[in-house]
């Protein structure tokens, strides 16, 4: 059973990772003590773990989140996408039947889906699976704290997206079969394609969102 403390870090986490807050907002803890309707040292409890994650940063009033220039965005993108590409060719090397069916399936549901946010939410599930199936929980558990930070300063806003999800899954399933191949090299050089694909489309929606020429959402 989750602590007061992870139950509303979790729920602070996926705010930030999914752009509910603005940049100028503060996480102030009496508000949210007010709010999830528990005592303050839960929440500053939290609160002090978001920091450590590198998702906020001590301000006046409580917790602001946290700005990072254009090269610390860069650099994060780099490092997330050189391991995960260490992953994918671990995966090639040590996955299970079991780790290939779950593969399968998460891309057999995507297929079948027509909203945005749930396709997203499949795909992020096939990058769990493929992190499990490398079966190196040292790097899977740093790639899930370089996430958290790289969606804090570049959510996504699905809604904007210019095209439809038909060349990704397309991404998802090559490396799919270079890991059911046990194509180490291949697994690992897609991988890294795919994610300097989602880097140029996160900076783009990023430019536009700062620039205010994003289109509507819906």
């Amino acid at each position: 059973m989750k602590s007061t403390r992870d139950t509303i870090y979790d729920a602070l986490r996926h705010r930030l990772t999914s752009g509910h807050y603005p940049e100028d907002t503060s996480l102030v803890p009496l508000a949210l003590s007010e709010e999830f309707a528990v005592s303050r040292t839960p929440v500053r409890e939290a609160l002090a773990l978001l920091e450590r994650d590198g998702l906020l940063v001590s301000a006046r009033r409580g917790f602001a989140v946290r700005q990072r220039s254009d090269e610390e965005m860069l650099e994060l993108f780099e490092l997330r996408a050189v391991l995960d590409a260490l992953l994918a060719s671990s995966a090639a090397l040590r996955r299970s039947p079991v780790d290939l069916a779950r593969l399968d399936a998460l891309l057999e549901q995507a297929g079948t889906l027509d909203e945005p946010g749930e396709i997203r939410r499949s795909l992020n599930e096939w990058h769990d699976t493929v992190r499990a199936a490398a079966h190196n929980t040292t790097v899977s558990a740093l790639l899930h704290t370089i996430d958290a930070q790289v969606k804090t300063s570049a959510p996504w806003r699905t809604g904007t997206v210019d095209d439809t999800f038909d060349a990704t899954l397309a991404e998802h399933r090559e490396i799919t079969e270079a890991i059911r191949d046990r194509d180490a090299e291949s697994a690992r050089l897609r991988m890294l394609e795919h994610h300097a694909h989602d880097r140029d489309t996160r900076i783009r929606q990023k430019v536009r969102r700062d620039t205010g020429t994003e289109p509507p959402t819906g």
